[in-house]
């Protein structure tokens, strides 16, 4: 009879073992499969082109296990991950700008296909680092063709409101971590003024306004000259009927006390409501050509790229600023 209750006790035994291994096994498996969601936070709201750039990232989480390494793909010198600081259009407002969808998509459409961004990069980021500071260095880099050789340029970034916008491209063993961007990612940042006005009156001319101004605080009078190159893919059902537009002006004086507005009319014809296709009906939507508008300022303190990309249906759509 006492071996009977002694097996009882020792099966009863490695039954409660063996429960608390797998609920401690499932308790493990469940912390594993949490979610860690990261936020990213602005030191300050407004920063000047004599400052860094910083924010942090913040673990939003407790006990979600995630461990982040920015990975840095090296094509030459070059690196291609990281952070992106996204400029926010001009014609959006800054404070309700993460409350549209569309603008979400518009993060991560110019995150994922253009490379006029600016890079912000650090090591790692784990779950256990509670934050981590992240300096931005105030550039944006710009991909292109110069001379026949593929190039990758830094330019000094122009002011605006900016977001600051994680990529896509970590190479995480595990999905486990989810960057929450608000209005906290959002900053406004004080330097060169290059503000761009396009107005487009349809199948005559697009007005470009150019508002310019040199940075707070800038000494004396700066020099530049200006370029610009307007692009239009027009009507894409009529061979070769791009257009391809200049203007270019030198000796340009730019105070920080005082706006220089800068007036160019081009003739190029922009229709209301783009192209109608010639194809049957089911494909009988319109077709929407892109505008590019591109200034590059050269003066004694850099040069500075600005720009945009859009196209127009009764107003204009934006698929890039910078």
């Amino acid at each position: 009879m006492r071996i009977k209750k002694q097996f009882m006790a020792i099966i009863i035994a490695v039954i409660l073992i063996a429960s608390s291994v797998l609920a401690y096994t499932t308790y493990v498996s469940v912390q594993e499969d949490r979610v860690g969601y990261i936020g990213i936070e602005v030191d300050k709201k407004t920063f000047n082109s004599s400052e860094d750039v910083t924010f942090h990232l913040v673990s939003l989480t407790d006990n979600a296990k995630f461990n982040i390494t920015d990975h840095w793909v090296d094509w030459g010198d070059e690196q291609y991950d990281g952070l992106d600081i996204i400029r926010v259009p001009d014609s959006e407002d800054p404070d309700t700008f993460l409350d549209d969808q569309n603008n979400l998509d518009y993060i991560h459409f110019q995150s994922s296909y253009y490379n006029t961004v600016g890079k912000a990069h650090f090591n790692y980021f784990n779950s256990e680092d509670g934050s981590l500071q992240v300096t931005w260095n105030r550039t944006i880099r710009w991909d292109g063709m110069v001379e026949g050789n593929w190039t990758v340029v830094y330019h000094p970034a122009v002011s605006g409101y900016y977001v600051v916008a994680p990529r896509i491209s970590w190479r995480a063993e595990e999905d486990n971590h989810v960057f929450v961007i608000d209005e906290k990612a959002i900053f406004y940042y004080d330097s060169l003024d290059t503000n761009i006005t396009a107005t487009n009156v349809p199948n005559t001319n697009v007005t470009i306004e150019l508002t310019l101004q040199a940075p707070p605080g800038a000494v004396g009078n700066i020099i530049c000259d200006l370029n610009t190159t307007l692009y239009y893919e027009a009507n894409p059902f009529e061979y070769m009927d791009e257009v391809t537009l200049y203007h270019n002006e030198t000796g340009i004086v730019l105070t920080s006390d005082q706006d220089r507005v800068i007036t160019i009319i081009f003739n190029v014809s922009v229709p209301d409501h783009g192209y109608e296709t010639p194809f049957e009906d089911e494909y009988d939507d319109n077709y929407f050509s892109v505008l590019s508008f591109d200034i590059v300022l050269t003066t004694s303190i850099g040069d500075y790229i600005s720009g945009f990309e859009a196209e127009w249906d009764g107003g204009w759509e934006y698929n890039c600023q910078y």
